[in-house]
């Protein structure tokens, strides 16, 4: 399957696997959709924060993923949050796999050292996909969103990867 870097032209397709989530499912806690103009963010932090697209054989894409900063003061620079969503009709073949077999290996050669997720519970597919790549269950937080009229667990997971200090890479401005 094809793993490529998002370009503008894919952002509406992004959009409206985002949006769907926001609107029926608990995976996203935004509780607003959001604009086209809310994502261009995303391709603006490439590459040293990847945004990947799986584009479907007949055009559109069937998935995303991308990393995110885990915190804003400096010294977590060398952390990232990473998130996966595929559509509804694309699940259970590989895409979300696929996704994470190019993001992870790009953020190792960012110089990352801890890859983060958190995971709206339950979800056992989204568990296994993650501990599949070897992340580890750090805990829950509990009651944490609330949205569709019910109280929702996020679980994190972890990987730690590579030692010594971080590698000597551009990093953005933290503001």
């Amino acid at each position: 399957m094809l793993v490529r870097p998002a370009t503008p032209a894919d952002l509406p397709a992004v959009l409206a696997i985002v949006n769907r989530e926001i609107r029926e499912g608990v995976a996203h806690f935004g509780l607003r959709e959001h604009t086209l103009t809310e994502l261009e963010p995303w391709l603006a932090n490439h590459p040293r924060l990847p945004f990947l697209v799986a584009p479907g054989p007949a055009g559109g894409v069937l998935g995303y993923a991308r990393a995110g900063r885990w915190k804003d003061r400096e010294a977590y620079d060398w952390a990232t949050e990473v998130g996966v969503y595929v559509r509804p009709d694309a699940q259970g073949r590989g895409v979300g796999k696929a996704l994470y077999q190019v993001l992870i290996p790009s953020l190792v050669a960012l110089g990352y050292r801890s890859i983060i997720a958190g995971i709206a519970l339950p979800n056992p597919a989204s568990v296994r996909l993650h501990e599949a790549f070897g992340m580890r269950h750090l805990g829950d937080f509990h009651k944490v969103g609330y949205k569709h009229g019910q109280w929702i667990d996020v679980g994190y997971w972890e990987l730690t990867v590579g030692e010594g200090p971080p590698a000597a890479i551009s990093l953005p401005s933290s503001s």
